[in-house]
């Protein structure tokens, strides 16, 4: 949520796999959520013509 990406965290903790990396990253429902309005905003714009 510090907006690292899971293989950048994988490296650091020493990870081999994200699947493990993946066990232990637990996402709240706000960051989760903000992840979908950004991803709204580049892909579908903000609604206006």
């Amino acid at each position: 949520m510090s907006g690292a990406t899971l293989a950048e965290i994988a490296e650091v903790l020493g990870h081999k796999t994200l699947q493990m990396v993946k066990r232990y990253a637990h996402l709240s429902e706000a960051h989760t959520a903000g992840v979908v309005e950004r991803m709204n905003s580049k892909f579908i714009g903000n609604g206006e013509k």
